[in-house]
């Protein structure tokens, strides 16, 4: 009967209560009691000595001061120089590709060549199916330096070979070779080249305007009046009744070279207007663009105006 009434609970098995929990117990024991055992004091224990031990590993690993030590100080010294050296060659790249960029954006002089003014580039600027004729234009101008020269060595000879008016013809011939280059590079070369290039109205009226006046020009000089600064035909003539061959010689040239000019120019002039006509400009378009440009300047003027007197006031 005893035994029936026996608490089986009370069994050595399940002498504790196994609803208990058992860290709530390890927690509410003293850390000393949990001495040589690996529970939580000792790992507390253990994660503070292994950070203490991390902090004099970080202590005794910290570098000495480079000041102390020679070497150090010169590596380091070294270093900032090399740090120098690619920084200043980091703004030498900069700055040769920002001049590269605005060459290639702007363009660099290159005409004339002796005294770069402006940027000149048939290649580089002309559309390529129109780059044969710009370039045969140009060929033409420089062949006008050329009878520039000539016609002036064949009056100067003239002057020498006593033919009369000689000193005028001179002195004429002289003022062509100034006068007659800058004119016709700014006047009709320069435009057709632009009208080519921006494929405005403005600038093929101005070239047919002064090409034109040079085409009669050149056939003027071609016929050699006295006194017009012209070694041509009449002149030529002249010269050989007075026996003298080889001025005479420099006059033919100068007079054929004249007529070529005169001849090449009238050529290309209507090779032009032909493309003029090709492209659909008008005379309306011309006067609407010089109109703007004209505008645009006189701002532009007014502004560089009003700039200059408030700085002096």
């Amino acid at each position: 009967m005893s035994a029936q009434n026996q608490n089986p609970f009370e069994h050595a098995e399940y002498s504790s209560n196994p609803f208990e929990d058992s860290h709530q117990i390890q927690a509410d024991v003293p850390l000393t009691e949990h001495a040589g055992k690996a529970e939580v004091g000792q790992e507390y224990t253990s994660y503070t000595q292994y950070g203490d031990s991390q902090s004099s590993v970080y202590q005794t690993s910290t570098p000495a001061n480079p000041a102390d030590d020679p070497k150090l100080a010169a590596k380091a010294a070294e270093l900032r120089r090399r740090e120098e050296e690619l920084a200043a060659r980091e703004h030498d790249i900069r700055a040769a590709q920002a001049e590269a960029d605005r060459i290639r954006t702007q363009g660099k002089n290159n005409f004339p060549k002796f005294y770069p003014l402006i940027y000149m580039s048939i290649p580089a600027e002309i559309p390529k199916a129109h780059q044969s004729t710009v370039r045969f234009l140009y060929n033409i101008w420089l062949a006008l330096l050329g009878t520039l020269g000539l016609n002036f060595l064949a009056c100067m000879l003239m002057l020498i070979s006593g033919i009369p008016n000689g000193a005028a013809d001179m002195g004429v011939a002289l003022g062509y070779c100034f006068t007659i280059t800058a004119a016709s590079f700014l006047l009709w070369y320069r435009p057709v080249y632009n009208a080519f290039m921006k494929e405005m109205s403005m600038y093929y009226y101005f070239y047919f305007i002064f090409n034109g006046f040079h085409i009669l020009f050149s056939f003027y000089m071609a016929l050699g009046f006295p006194s017009t600064g012209s070694a041509g035909l009449i002149n030529m003539i002249q010269v050989f009744n007075g026996h003298h061959i080889f001025t005479g010689i420099l006059c033919v040239f100068s007079t054929a070279l004249w007529f070529v000019q005169g001849c090449g120019c009238l050529f290309f002039y209507r090779k032009v207007h032909q493309h003029y006509h090709q492209q659909g400009h008008t005379f309306d378009q011309a006067k609407a663009q010089v109109t703007s440009s004209a505008v645009r300047n006189q701002a532009v003027q007014n502004a560089a105006w009003s700039a200059a007197t408030s700085g002096r006031v």
